[in-house]
């Protein structure tokens, strides 16, 4: 079977087509539940604090990790799944997500320092709830900038 090559004209009407479609994936909104979902996620992460320091508490500590690491990746396959959209990094800039991750680290390195210097473990739920509000807030930007687009 032979293939031809398409015609400037065809290949360039392709390229529209395409960029049509990312447009209009973009305006799309990424559902409330799956920002709601892992900021759920990111609070109840430091309860592996709580853990008893023997095998046992490894045990239970190494079993709660699989648990949420199961619930993170249903959380994030059922928003592809139910929104058909792959969520990829090359869509948002670098600096946008280093800011982000910048940010996360630097609130969790505080929490962890002061956590440890006050002997006070609940200090990592508080810096767990600052995480899980700023993915409120940037699940809540992200939808209002794809429906005003």
């Amino acid at each position: 079977m032979e293939t031809t090559r398409p015609t400037p004209e065809e290949a360039a009407s392709a390229l529209r087509d395409i960029e049509e479609a990312q447009a209009s994936l973009a305006r799309v909104p990424p559902p409330w539940w799956y920002f709601i979902a892992l900021a759920a996620l990111l609070a109840v992460t430091p309860f592996v604090q709580l853990t008893p320091s023997t095998p046992a508490g490894a045990a239970l500590g190494l079993g709660g990790l699989t648990v949420w690491t199961a619930l993170f990746g249903i959380t994030i396959g059922s928003f592809i799944r139910r929104s058909g959209v792959v969520p990829r990094l090359s869509t948002v800039s670098v600096r946008r997500v280093l800011l982000v991750l910048a940010f996360a680290a630097v609130v969790m390195l505080g929490a962890m320092v002061t956590a440890n210097v006050l002997d006070q473990v609940w200090i990592w739920f508080i810096g767990s709830g600052v995480l899980a509000c700023l993915t409120l807030a940037l699940g809540a930007k992200l939808r209002k900038q794809a429906r005003d687009r």
